[in-house]
């Protein structure tokens, strides 16, 4: 069967990610930076709020970053018994 030339590839990659977190309207964990002030940290913020994201301490706007976030891994300590 042959692929519709109109259906776009899926996108992929940390930004894919990153709008695919946004697009879900839940709260992102990010890290913001103050270049006016210097502030920085991180935040839990509703996507709607990321392009608004003003600085707590001077009001100026801040840069924004989305952490990108990984399927949790289970790990076995050294010796554990295997489980199915």
């Amino acid at each position: 069967m042959d692929a519709d030339p109109q259906t776009p590839e899926p996108a992929r990659g940390p930004a894919a990610v990153a709008d695919a977190l946004t697009r879900s309207g839940a709260f992102v964990e990010c890290v913001f930076s103050c270049a006016a002030c210097g502030l920085g940290g991180t935040s839990l913020i509703r996507p709607h709020g990321l392009e608004a994201k003003t600085c707590l301490a001077c009001g100026e706007p801040v840069a924004v970053t989305v952490f990108e976030r990984f399927p949790r891994r289970q790990t076995m300590s050294p010796g554990a018994p295997e489980t199915a």
